[in-house]
């Protein structure tokens, strides 16, 4: 299962490359930003590969570790950036 992890975390750093080059990084995220997807990538695939292994078995957990780092690569970003304008928004009283 180790290898299976590093497996998994090489494949996320490549997905979050793709992301970069996708440019796929919210705006907002200028300092860091590049690292930032590389490093969320990583993390997102491994998550994905041990859920995926835990529900599905160590045979689907690869694909399963790609399709959600696929898609929380392309997702998550945004998201945050979602969420960290509109808690700053109700914390100015800009909204109701």
């Amino acid at each position: 299962m180790l290898i299976l992890s590093f497996l998994w975390v090489a494949l996320g750093l490549l997905i979050g490359a793709l992301a970069n080059a996708a440019k796929l990084r919210p705006a907002a995220w200028v300092r860091g930003g590049r690292l930032a997807m590389l490093g969320l990538g990583a993390l997102v695939a491994l998550l994905g590969g041990w859920l995926g292994t835990w529900l599905l078995g160590p045979l689907f957990a690869t694909a399963t570790a790609i399709w959600i780092a696929v898609l929380g690569t392309a997702l998550l970003p945004r998201l945050l950036t979602w969420g960290y304008t509109r808690l700053h928004s109700r914390s100015a009283g800009l909204t109701p």
